[in-house]
């Protein structure tokens, strides 16, 4: 039976798209794709140049909310490795047909730590994005820097079985990276210190496992680091402070604007950035971003 010739057409270009995104995806050599920048990084380290790491997320995107294409998870499928955050983070992999013998949940050892926020924030980043919802399973689980280690060790458990030759260049170099985690953690709790006798005010509903590790009692409202602050977002910052009294920081995901910083130093508040990493950052890496976490609260009045 012969396809009438539109049809064929049709299936001709599908086929053609279909061999482009196979194409795109072949990685020569041992790969290994993660969900996030932070699982990136721990790749990274411990697999030190044997083998590529493929995170595709685009700079200015939230890979916690990144819709990948085709091509994107046809890339990912093609690795030895696919490292996923777990705790709900990235929704869109329980629909993709990830190869399960390749897929690590990474945050699975800590499952009953995970923190449920009952009260779901709907939301979007900007007029392009859909918007997207902030109840549920709280997912940026690598801020607190104990839970960071053990999806590391995860990492690293799931490289050995991947890449059972290179078995003693990934423990000699999780043993550094752990080195480093632990150091952070320990900085993150002393600079952290200096936050527990008063409230913080976040601007984004993220901070639960940084608030929990390390003992700050952390608000958080719905905002964005470039927005605009008008009356309605003043209104519900002033009925924050009335509800939780004594507040003096106000704790941003991102730099926020001159005028932002302006507005809550005339409520008696000050800023400071704590960036959870989730994308690559435009310089540095994800240790140096946490030292620079680090160094922002340190320099607190």
């Amino acid at each position: 039976m012969k396809l009438p010739i539109p049809v064929l057409v049709v299936s001709l270009a599908f086929l053609a798209s279909c061999d482009k995104a196979f194409e795109s995806a072949s990685v020569e050599g041992p790969s290994v794709a993660a969900v996030n920048y932070p699982l990136a990084y721990f790749a990274e380290r411990l697999t030190g140049d044997f083998a590529t790491i493929i995170f595709d997320c685009p700079e200015d995107e939230d890979p916690a909310f990144w819709k990948p294409t085709d091509a994107d998870i046809a890339r990912m499928q093609s690795a030895d490795v696919i490292l996923l955050n777990g705790a709900t983070y990235a929704k869109w992999a329980a629909t993709a047909s990830l190869p399960k013998s390749k897929t690590v949940d990474t945050s699975i050892a800590f499952k009953d730590q995970w923190i449920f926020v009952e009260e779901a924030i709907t939301h979007s980043h900007g007029d392009d994005e859909e918007e997207h919802s902030h109840g549920g399973t709280a997912f940026t689980t690598w801020i607190d820097f104990e839970q960071a280690i053990l999806q590391a060790t995860a990492v690293k458990g799931a490289l050995t079985r991947a890449f059972p030759d290179q078995k003693d260049t990934i423990e000699t170099n999780f043993a550094a990276l752990q080195t480093d985690l632990e150091d952070v953690d320990n900085l993150m709790a002393d600079a952290a210190k200096g936050l527990q006798d008063a409230p913080v005010i976040a601007s984004h509903p993220i901070y639960q496992y940084f608030a929990r590790a390390y003992e700050v009692e952390v608000i958080e409202l719905v905002w964005e680091p470039e927005m605009d602050v008008d009356e309605k977002a003043i209104a519900d910052l002033k009925a924050a402070m009335e509800a939780h009294p004594g507040a003096k920081y106000f704790m941003w995901e991102g730099e926020p604007l001159a005028e932002s910083v302006e507005a809550l130093e005339g409520l008696g508040l000050t800023s400071f950035v704590f960036t959870q990493c989730p994308n690559r950052p435009e310089s540095g890496d994800f240790l140096s971003v946490m030292k620079e976490n680090i160094e922002a609260m340190k320099s607190l009045p």
